[in-house]
């Protein structure tokens, strides 16, 4: 009795614990399926076009998710998939919260894969679809869209042909597409007729000739005895069924091998340029010509037979021919660079082109370039001049010599002198003088330079500053060096270092005349006489020439008050604008010796002087214009004169002379 209770109580107690499993399997999946229902989201795919959807398949790459037929069912924010079917691509997706539950998915078709080929197999076919051009080659090869296309092959050698080929999904398509030869007819001819021609190393017949060919290329080969050869090949095309051919056959040629003498020369065959060996038609003339300037040119003429070979030698002999060389002044005659002798002058020279120099002291040379000739004596005539009167022929500006001395001629004409009594600016030296010219007369354009008043010394160097702190006799020497220095008669009469007298009719250098001086400085190329070099304005503008400026104050009494022109002390020559003529530092810079004793006795207010020398006596030199030192505008004025017979630092000079 007791083992039946016990029994029961445990069957009861299983029936409890098992009613207790029930119940808590029961809420754990109402739980599961209430979380899935939560955490879930469905869709539902649709693929298109409808041959896909036949066989599609979709797969999960990443993210939780399962697929129950076309329904995706996504755990969390999103999921990647793949879509696919057979003969379509497969397309890929991403799945998410912002992606409809309805997702429709349209595959792609796989193309078709197209071989095709040809018989006969040819090589450069000419493929196209749909004619477009696609491919150069033996076959195609390619794939194609769905669809229908016309697919054409083109050779030259053959007739153009065509296929229609439709294209399914995925289709494996192969062809071959038969092509037919084109056909035509080769015209070949020579001249002269009757040569043998072979195609593609086959006897064919004699020119002229017609062959019928399938299109290709042949080579051609056509041969008449004492001929040469000629090899060709020939395309027969769809485009040129026809092709036609005329060999000028050109004769077997003689082999000529030339030794010449000298060595550079030209060698011509029949006129035309050639080189050694030469080959030469047999069985015609040939003319050959060797020549090469200065010598004398010889010709041979051969006539070979085929094949035959022949050295011709030439020795040339030097072509000498006679010139004459003559000159204006006797001078010294140099030939390319080697002393001759003296002209007048007979020389016997080779043909050549031959540079003639006539040199003498004072004149500048002349060179021409003659090219004698045994035909006739060549006259070289030669006028030589000296530099100053060569340059003015050039009407070029003068420059004397190596020292760069620019002179420029000035034709001046009657004009008074001095400062009027109404100046109130006058002093009582500056006489008014009426002057005249009978000559024009050349002056130089900047005042003479240490550095070519150096050149005098034998001295090296120097700067382009003007030279001052010499005496009127160290410039009047000066200038009589430049005169002998040009082959000039000097102006001066110098004994024992010292000035003793002019000669007036020379045409060397020498200081210029007061009256010159003050004509370039008041009248040269102006309407009338100016008070300053500038003109009448009695002002002055910045950096208008050298005078004592606003740097010098505190050091002198006199300066021109608010005036800055650069430059403290001497400027090297042309630093400041030219005047109207064309010279500089007329008016500023360094005053200026000209050739004029100094005296304040009145000349003859009745007389007329030409060509005015100035004073016959003096102790003295009249000195012109004004300098770096100038510090009032009144000492400034063109007719300002001083005597001065001893250097000083700002005293320079310019030169001059005669036009004739």
């Amino acid at each position: 009795m007791g083992s039946i209770e016990t029994q029961i109580a445990k069957g009861k107690r299983r029936r409890k614990l098992l009613a207790i499993v029930m119940t808590l399997g029961a809420v754990t999946l109402a739980v599961v399926y209430a979380l899935w229902m939560f955490f879930t989201k469905g869709y539902s795919l649709t693929v298109l076009p409808a041959e896909a959807a036949r066989t599609q398949q979709f797969a999960v790459q990443s993210g939780n998710a399962l697929f129950i037929d076309n329904k995706l069912y996504v755990i969390g924010s999103n999921a990647a998939i793949t879509v696919s079917a057979q003969k379509f691509r497969a397309a890929s997706l991403t799945v998410n919260d912002a992606s409809p539950s309805n997702i429709e998915v349209e595959l792609q078709p796989l193309p078709a894969t197209l071989n095709i080929t040809t018989a006969p197999v040819a090589r450069d076919i000419v493929w196209s679809v749909n004619g477009e051009t696609v491919a150069r080659a033996e076959r195609l090869q390619t794939t194609l869209e769905p669809g229908n296309y016309t697919i054409t092959a083109r050779h030259p050698a053959y007739e153009t042909a065509s296929v229609r080929i439709d294209a399914d999904i995925a289709a494996q398509i192969e062809q071959t597409l038969t092509l037919t030869p084109v056909r035509g007819e080769i015209q070949i001819d020579s001249s002269p007729q009757g040569a043998s021609v072979t195609v593609n190393g086959k006897a064919a017949g004699q020119t002229p000739l017609s062959l019928d060919r399938e299109g290709g290329e042949y080579t051609v080969t056509v041969e008449k005895t004492g001929y040469q050869v000629v090899s060709d090949t020939i395309a027969l095309t769809a485009s040129q069924r026809d092709p036609q051919r005329n060999y000028h056959l050109q004769p077997l040629q003689a082999t000529v091998t030339v030794n010449a003498t000298p060595a550079g020369g030209a060698l011509l065959v029949n006129g035309t340029p050639v080189t050694s060996p030469v080959s030469i038609d047999a069985d015609t003339a040939a003319q050959f010509r060797y020549a090469k300037p200065g010598y004398l040119s010889e010709s041979r003429t051969l006539n070979l037979g085929p094949g035959e070979t022949q050295t011709l030698s030439f020795a040339l002999k030097k072509e000498m021919g006679s010139v004459r060389i003559e000159a204006s002044e006797q001078a010294s005659v140099e030939v390319n660079g080697q002393p001759q002798g003296n002209t007048p002058l007979t020389l016997s020279l080779q043909a050549l082109p031959t540079d003639i120099v006539v040199r003498k002291p004072g004149y500048r040379q002349v060179q021409q370039s003659v090219t004698p000739s045994q035909d006739s004596t060549k006259i070289v005539r030669v006028e030589l001049l000296r530099e100053f009167d060569a340059r003015r022929r050039e009407g070029k500006p003068l420059f004397v010599s190596g020292l760069g001395i620019q002179m420029i001629r000035v034709k001046p004409k009657a004009f008074t002198m001095g400062s009027p009594d109404n100046d109130s600016d006058r002093k009582s030296n500056e006489h008014q003088v009426d002057v005249d010219f009978s000559r024009p007369f050349w002056v130089s354009a900047h005042e003479i330079t240490e550095a070519q008043y150096n050149a005098s010394l034998g001295k090296a160097g120097g700067s382009t500053l003007p030279v001052t702190g010499v005496s009127w006799e160290q410039a009047a020497v000066f200038a009589n060096w430049l005169s002998e220095k040009e082959g000039l008669l000097p102006f001066y009469v110098i004994r024992q270092g010292r000035v003793a007298g002019v000669k007036p009719s020379a045409r060397g250098y020498r200081l210029p005349t007061e009256a010159e001086w003050e004509f370039i400085a008041r009248l040269n190329r102006r309407a009338a006489p100016t008070r300053y070099v500038w003109g009448t304005q009695e002002t002055l503008r910045d950096k208008q020439g050298n005078f004592a400026d606003e740097s010098v104050k505190g050091t002198q009494t006199f300066y021109l008050r608010g005036y800055n022109d650069g430059f403290a002390a001497l400027a090297p020559v042309g630093s400041f604008k030219a005047e109207r003529g064309g010279f500089y530092d007329l008016d500023g810079n360094a005053r200026e010796w000209v050739h004029d004793r100094y005296t304040i006795t009145p000349p003859d207010s009745e007389r007329r002087y030409s060509d005015y020398l100035g004073a016959q006596r003096g102790d003295s030199h009249v000195v012109k214009g004004a300098s770096y030192k100038t510090g009032r505008l009144k000492n400034i004025r063109a007719s300002v004169r001083n005597g001065e017979s001893t250097p000083a630092e700002d005293i320079g000079f310019r030169i001059a002379r005669y036009d004739r």
